[in-house]
């Protein structure tokens, strides 16, 4: 039998939006992991700075979010600038 339109087929389930108790774990031990004084302390004691920077910046939009593919941008007035060069050198 399927499930008539608009209806849930499961009324009672976790509400839309809300994060399960898994993902909000990771995120945690993510958040702790990229905590400020937590990167100190770890490039002082790894070989390879680089390779934990890129790890970190790897994990770092599952603990604050993704940014989405589509963001509305406010469009805003274009700048006009002019620049004029001065030759300050004197005629010989």
């Amino acid at each position: 039998m399927p499930f008539k339109k608009g209806t849930s087929g499961n009324p009672i389930g976790r509400p839309k939006g809300s994060v399960s108790t898994t993902t909000k774990l990771i995120r945690e031990h993510i958040s702790q992991a990229i905590d400020g004084n937590k990167i100190m302390e770890m490039l002082d004691k790894i070989d390879s700075p680089t390779e934990y920077i890129n790890t970190i910046s790897k994990l770092l939009p599952y603990s604050i979010g993704k940014i989405k593919a589509y963001e509305e941008v406010e469009e805003i007035e274009p700048i006009s600038i002019n620049i004029n060069f001065v030759d300050t050198k004197e005629e010989e």
